[in-house]
């Protein structure tokens, strides 16, 4: 049975199937879609099989240049996927949906042309013990030099909504494994961010990143995945075999702990992430608020249950620094060590203390 792709903004689309467009009613871009993919089948519309998800894009971004904008609104498409699938009720035409929800732009470019065209890079921001010495740095989309600035969350939240999340966050990934390979050495963490709602199907999904890391010649013990915070937690089922995917690849997990509303207590103690990290919500001034200092030893007690490290992020102040020291929080990272860079800098904040095995 085909599976029709609705759009839906949790629903990533997929590394195979097919694309179809059509173009009712509109001359001109009925001479665009031929000219791009030749002339339409029976049906009165075009479709087109993709077996790699690079096609994909590829296609899209082919499709963004020859439209016009006037076009992009009354051009539809759709995506299907030659599966098995549970009846649901919905008519075979469903699914279509104005070409411009996949070709949305962003900036001064196409979110589908940000992600073919990987217009974006890794930068690299330590996580230091609490002497200031780096164990290890996590990995930081940003733009290419070239390129307009723009905020990593606002790009993933506009490829969420055009379905192209789940290419985005693999190529994210790709990107810090490469950039990890040429600027980190063996035995120092690789924390990478990602996305566990665009991990459709976990073993076949990771694979490719798994052998990426292979083939780079880096052991996956080094890498450190951390579920991107903007991600609610309420699929606790399907985030556990995400983690078994990446934990049976050898690849420890983090998870931040952003407070109830994302439900990530629970989640935290049903996980059980190698790595706890305090959002920066909890750490700025906690040096004198009380109610802060409550949330951060809570945490620690929960993480000594399963041997969780905590690791406090958004460390910006000295004062903070010492009073995280005193909790017993082993990990830092944020400004007062060093700001994200291309190239590992060295840490700015150095003082004598007990440092921590991890």
């Amino acid at each position: 049975m085909l599976t029709r792709q609705a759009f839906e903004r949790q629903a990533p689309l997929r590394d195979s199937g097919y694309v179809e467009f059509k173009a009712d009613g509109d001359a001109g871009a009925v001479r665009t879609l031929t000219e791009l993919l030749g002339p339409p089948g029976e049906a009165g519309y075009w479709s087109v099989r993709y077996d790699q998800y690079q096609q994909l894009l590829q296609l899209l971004n082919a499709a963004d240049r020859k439209l016009t904008d006037a076009q992009k609104q009354s051009v539809e498409c759709r995506i299907f996927y030659e599966e098995p699938s549970e009846p649901s009720g919905t008519d075979e035409s469903d699914g279509w949906v104005q070409a411009a929800r996949l070709l949305t732009g962003f900036g001064s470019h196409r979110v589908v042309d940000y992600i073919a065209n990987r217009r974006f890079s890794s930068y690299m921001q330590p996580i230091v013990q609490l002497s200031g010495k780096p164990i290890g740095y996590e990995m930081l989309l940003r733009p290419l030099p070239e390129q307009p600035p723009f905020r990593p969350s606002e790009l993933f939240e506009a490829a969420r909504e055009a379905g192209l999340h789940s290419f985005l966050d693999r190529e994210a990934r790709n990107s810090a494994i490469r950039v990890a390979s040429r600027q980190l050495p063996a035995g120092v963490k690789k924390f990478i961010n990602f996305l566990p709602s665009s991990i459709y199907r976990p073993d076949q999904c990771l694979q490719q990143t798994f052998e990426r890391i292979i083939m780079s010649g880096m052991d996956p013990a080094d890498f450190v995945f951390e579920v991107v915070e903007t991600e609610r937690l309420d699929d606790v089922k399907h985030l556990n075999k995400v983690f078994a995917a990446y934990r049976n690849m050898g690849i420890r997990l983090a998870m931040d702990d952003l407070g109830d509303e994302f439900a990530t207590v629970e989640a935290m103690e049903q996980l059980q992430p190698d790595y706890i990290k305090l959002d920066r919500k909890w750490v700025a001034g906690c040096d004198g608020d009380a109610d802060k200092q409550r949330r951060i030893e809570d945490v620690l007690e929960r993480a000594s249950r399963f041997h969780g490290v905590v690791l406090a992020e958004g460390v910006e102040r000295e004062e903070e620094w010492r009073y995280l020291r005193e909790a017993g929080v082993p990990l830092m990272q944020g400004y007062l060590f060093g700001r994200p860079s291309p190239v590992p800098m060295p840490v700015r904040f150095e003082r004598t203390a007990s440092t921590v095995s991890v």
